[in-house]
């Protein structure tokens, strides 16, 4: 996992665009370099390798999300085969033009994750908080932070800096799928306040990220949506909306970019590795991954350009 977050370093993106209330902006600037977005392009062609190489450095760090989320291992290992076999089928899918590789894998092993937690019903699992104050402090270790990418460390430290009641709940909301209701529950407060100390805890990231207030509800709403406190025909309404409005969409993307790097502060766990990566070559069995070849232009575009775009870096 060190590796792939030195890639975070090298492929890291652009900066953000200055404000999420820009929402008529067509898209967030799409990365220079992704070595993930490569990875990802070789997968939807068939490049079983490249498949592989993108298990190896991704699947501890999605294992960790899916853990935190689910709380049990066994749960864990089945999301992220699930995830893995999603992201064979689907590779095609991603567009680079909406964020970095990293936060639309992050997207698809939470979805899934918290769909499995539903399925097993949350009184089964497990409730052991996420360490959140651990998790806004950098810590002793500088070997850890030298291999955290820069926009991790940014995007951790604006958690870091909001109050303690907005900076937990936040955390939880995100990290363990909590809705409203289930936040207020776990703190003991009032629904009312447990909304609010979510929604401005991100508008003091949205200050601090992007130097804005959250003063436009399409902002504030495709915050919620990212975050994954946005639930019910509320979720629903907005999704139809994203689909088609690319305002809507444009701000959703930016904050799951942004809050997908959190995760690489999430402290690794072991798990069965090798077991679950067979069972993925078993359900794919070796064969091309089916996608929409109007679609396989694109693939050989993003193909084209990083390398044209390693070749640059290997000569600078």
């Amino acid at each position: 996992m060190v590796e792939v977050l030195r890639l975070h370093d090298t492929a890291r993106a652009a900066p953000m665009p200055p404000s999420l209330l820009a929402l008529n902006s067509p898209s967030p600037v799409t990365p220079p370099f992704d070595p993930l977005a490569r990875l990802l392009a070789e997968t939807a062609v068939g490049h079983d390798r490249a498949f592989a190489r993108l298990y190896e450095l991704v699947s501890a760090r999605l294992f960790a999300i899916a853990r935190r989320i689910v709380q049990r291992d066994d749960l864990a290992e089945d999301v992220l085969q699930d995830s893995f076999l999603r992201i064979w089928r689907a590779a095609y899918q991603y567009d680079p033009a909406k964020g970095p590789a990293y936060a639309w894998l992050v997207r698809i092993v939470r979805n899934r994750a918290l769909s499995a937690r539903l399925r097993a019903g949350r009184r089964d699992l497990g409730r052991a908080e996420v360490d959140v104050e651990t998790m806004a402090s950098e810590g002793p270790d500088p070997v850890t932070l030298t291999i955290r990418s820069d926009e991790a460390r940014r995007v951790n430290a604006c958690l870091g800096n909001l109050p303690a009641n907005h900076r937990r709940s936040v955390a939880l909301v995100y990290f363990e799928g909590l809705t409203h209701k289930e936040l207020a529950e776990r703190l003991g407060v009032q629904l009312g306040t447990a909304k609010s100390w979510v929604r401005r805890g991100l508008a003091q990231m949205s200050r601090c990220l992007l130097k804005e207030d959250l003063a436009d509800r399409r902002a504030l709403v495709a915050a919620d949506y990212a975050i994954g406190s946005l639930q019910g025909v509320a979720r629903r309404g907005f999704e139809r909306r994203r689909e088609r409005d690319a305002r809507f969409c444009h701000a959703a993307d930016c904050w799951e970019a942004q809050l997908a790097m959190l995760t690489e502060f999430l402290p690794e766990r072991p798990f069965a590795s090798r077991d679950v990566w067979s069972r993925i070559q078993q359900e794919i069995g070796g064969g091309p991954p089916s996608f929409s070849w109007l679609r396989s232009w694109y693939v050989a575009a993003v193909l084209a350009a990083t390398a044209g775009l390693g070749m640059v870096v290997f000569l600078s």
